[in-house]
C-alpha cells in the first residue's frame, strides 16, 4: 500500500491534480476494516444478540409478562437483530474464506450500528423485574 501512496504522491506532483488522486486513494484505504476489528464487532453483537433473545423469550408467553413491549420487539428489535445477523454471517463467511483479509466497511458499520441500536432498545424497554 505504501508503494501506491508514493506513486500517487509522485503522480500528484507531476500532474498537479492531488485532489482526485487523494480521493481515490482514501476511498480504497478506508472502505475496509482489519479482521481483528471485525471479530471484536462480531463478539460484541453476539453478547447483545443473546440479551435481546433473552428479552424476546421472556416476553413471548401469553399474556405478556410485565415489563415487555411487543410493539418494540416486533417493529424494532427483531428487524435490527435480522440486519445484524445478516451482516455478521456475511463478514464471518468472508473472513473464513479470506483469512487475514480486510473486511467490508459497510457490513462492519451495519453490524456496529445494529449492536448499538439493540443496546439502546434494550436499555429503554427491558423492564423485567
Amino acid at each position: 500500500m505504501r508503494s501506491i501512496g508514493f506513486a500517487a504522491a509522485a503522480l500528484c506532483l507531476a500532474l498537479g491534480s492531488c485532489a482526485n488522486v487523494k480521493t481515490a486513494y482514501d476511498a480504497v484505504t478506508t472502505s475496509t476494516v482489519p479482521a481483528k476489528s471485525v471479530y471484536v464487532a462480531v463478539n460484541a453483537f453476539n453478547v447483545v444478540e443473546t440479551a435481546a433473545t433473552g428479552y424476546i423469550t421472556y416476553c413471548t408467553p401469553n399474556p405478556t409478562p410485565v415489563g415487555c413491549n411487543d410493539d418494540v420487539i416486533q417493529n424494532q428489535i427483531v428487524p435490527t437483530m435480522d440486519k445484524g445477523i445478516t451482516a455478521k454471517k456475511t463478514l464471518v463467511a468472508f473472513l473464513k474464506e479470506h483469512p487475514g483479509a480486510l473486511g467490508d466497511k459497510g457490513l462492519y458499520s451495519g453490524l456496529v450500528t445494529a449492536t448499538s441500536t439493540l443496546q439502546t432498545l434494550l436499555a429503554a424497554n427491558d423492564k423485567r423485574p
